[in-house]
């Protein structure tokens, strides 16, 4: 009976190498593969039932096993490729993907392409999850959901009425040694002798057209203090004022093409330093015969006049109404800047993020306005953050979404799927979805690839162990039936 158990020994160490030389053997032939983590074998021995040699119970070895065969999820070496879908996560991170049956598997190779309705999917047409994000925050927002990639148009965007950073955007100083204009300003007919300076931009409209928007600027008359001569109250006086306008080409307006007319504009005031104390909005009304409110100068009849009124408070910056043909008048904000209160300790704001009113020639810092016409895409690419960002032929870049990542508290006990996937286990124990740069996921690399983390030296090594073990065991078998065969004789 020992002969017998000594040859299932040796056997066992037959299988238990064979099988192990198959692990080694895989390790060797995906050293190429992306994303492949390399396995080991750990064995158990294995140990017959109690016996007694008179000096109390104990175990013979019955030969070995495997105990388990466990991946190594050791971060792999990068390689750079020209693939703009090529990614790779450089930490603990895996990409999450669904096949059509919306089954979940977890990868960490990043050669992604596109399958034939443009949608992003690993080589067997998985498709990559990735959730959606805000375009304010670029925070990632809703469910993991695929993405469609290619084929896909950027609808236009009309320039926005002030909230969320829309709008007209400007940066300026305006000359406080500007003169005083002396030629009325008449909305209807803007000429360049009317204003001290000018500006443009181009917005856009809700169809994507281009319009070229002029901001002009013209300083006001210093206002002395007034004094009534029945109350004898005195009246403060107004000074380093300022008023803007927002014009158009008449022909943007379905007008007469050639002459500007301003659709709306407002108020700047500043310190005595040139800092922005505020700015306000203003509204056109026909002139007539009485006294201007803002500079106590009598007035005749003539073209309509601004005056000031309050910004809409759920923006916090003037606006303007223009109608450039469609549905409804389209409503642009103006950021000219957040104003200050120099008399209150309190305030954060300068005064000088937006326009300021310095001693030195009227100049533009920079001026921008949202909004773009629609376009298709032309190229995506994908931030450390997992932003996919698209560029469409329009010029404009928008985020398209946000690359999901899934993690494992023990992403060893995970189940090989075959196709460069895994499957999650009880063993893998807690999982967690995320977003790269996030809760320990890693990063994501654009254009890079992850190799196999296989070592060929430490697998060399390895064949050449498992081998030797192999034929010992062998030995073992062999051995074994030579003695078992000699008492089969000795019957005889």
């Amino acid at each position: 009976m020992a002969l017998l158990g000594a040859l299932g020994a040796g056997a066992s160490g037959v299988s238990t190498m064979g099988r192990t030389m198959t692990v080694v053997g895989s390790n060797i032939a995906n050293v190429n593969t992306v994303g492949y983590k390399g396995s080991r074998v750990d064995f158990e021995d294995i140990l017959s039932s109690d016996f007694s040699q008179g000096i109390g119970p104990t175990k013979l070895g019955k030969g070995v096993g495997i105990s388990s065969v466990n991946a190594s999820f050791k971060q792999g070496s990068f390689k750079m490729t020209d693939k703009q879908t090529d990614l790779a996560i450089n930490g603990k991170g895996f990409f999450t993907v669904q096949d059509r049956f919306g089954k979940e598997f977890y990868t960490r190779a990043g050669n992604f392409t596109f399958d034939e309705d443009g949608m992003l999917t690993t080589d067997r047409g998985l498709f990559v999850q990735v959730q959606d994000v805000d375009p304010q925050t670029e925070e990632a927002v809703g469910l993991p959901h695929k993405i469609q990639i290619l084929g896909v148009v950027d609808p236009p965007q009309r320039t926005g009425d002030g909230s969320l950073g829309s709008g007209v955007t400007a940066v300026a100083n305006i000359d406080s040694n500007s003169p005083i204009r002396e030629t009325p300003f008449d909305p209807t007919n803007v000429k360049n002798h009317m204003y001290n300076f000018a500006t443009s931009v181009t917005v856009f409209d809700d169809l994507g057209a281009e319009h070229t928007a002029n901001v002009v600027f013209r300083r006001r008359p210093d206002v002395p203090p007034q004094t009534d001569p029945a109350t004898g109250q005195t009246t403060p006086g107004v000074k380093n004022q300022w008023e803007w306008y927002m014009t158009f080409d008449g022909g943007d307006l379905g007008q007469r093409p050639g002459q500007k007319i301003a659709v709306g504009g407002g108020f700047l005031q500043f310190d005595d330093d040139g800092r922005l104390l505020q700015t306000t909005g203003g509204q056109f009304v026909a002139q007539t015969s009485g006294v201007d409110p803002a500079t106590g100068q009598p007035i005749t009849s003539g073209p309509p006049i601004l005056q000031p009124a309050p910004v809409n408070p759920e923006t916090g910056f003037p606006q303007v109404v223009v109608d450039f043909g469609g549905d409804a008048p389209q409503i642009i904000g103006v950021n000219l800047g957040k104003g200050s209160n120099p008399d209150d300790p309190l305030d954060e704001r300068t005064g000088l993020e937006g326009v300021t009113q310095f001693a030195s020639p009227s100049k533009v810092l920079a001026i921008k306005a949202d909004g773009h016409p629609s376009g298709t895409l032309e190229s995506i690419s994908v931030a450390s953050d997992g932003i996919i960002q698209g560029l469409f032929d329009s010029g404009h870049r928008r985020p398209m979404g946000m690359l999901s990542l899934t993690g494992f508290d023990n992403p060893e006990k995970m189940i090989k799927a075959g196709d460069n996937l895994f499957e999650r286990s009880m063993a893998a124990g807690r999982m967690s979805r995320g977003n790269p740069s996030v809760g320990g996921f890693g990063i994501t690399r654009n254009q890079t690839l992850e190799e196999s983390n296989v070592d060929l030296a430490k697998e060399f090594v390895s064949m050449v162990e498992t081998q030797r073990a192999f034929q010992a065991n062998a030995k073992t078998v062999t051995v074994s039936d030579e003695m078992i065969d000699t008492m089969v004789n000795m019957k005889r």
